[in-house]
């Protein structure tokens, strides 16, 4: 049973969160339009660490095994790619406390979607 890691599914996986972040994010912005619901930072984190935690959950369970690093890279991935697309739609640095709470959120969310993903295959 001992696979060795995937390269490809990892970037499969951080695609996925990406796709996922990009469709929570434009539903996010419907409900902010029609709706009086206040923009938040918050949700925006939230919709970061379920998108990571779907795509780490996903590829661990169709590989099942080494969840927890199938998770891990997804959630480093994910923060480096979303970096990059931030750094090239925005002016101006990123507010330092949010970002590491950002890379913190992807990171636990991977690797408990990862690691939930790999156990339940198994």
């Amino acid at each position: 049973m001992s696979k060795s890691f995937d390269i490809v599914m990892a970037a499969k996986g951080i695609l996925i969160a990406v796709f996922l972040s990009l469709l929570f994010t434009v539903a996010l912005g419907l409900i902010y339009y029609f709706t009086s619901i206040q923009e938040s930072i918050t949700a925006s984190l939230v919709t970061a660490g379920l998108s990571v935690l779907i795509a780490s959950f996903y590829i661990s369970y169709r590989t099942g095994s080494k969840g927890l690093y199938y998770g891990l890279a997804i959630g480093v991935g994910f923060f480096v790619l979303s970096i990059i697309i931030f750094y090239i739609f925005y002016i101006g640095n990123p507010p330092w406390p949010i970002l590491a709470l950002r890379f913190l959120i992807s990171l636990i969310a991977g690797m408990f979607g990862g690691t939930i993903g790999a156990i339940l295959k198994g």
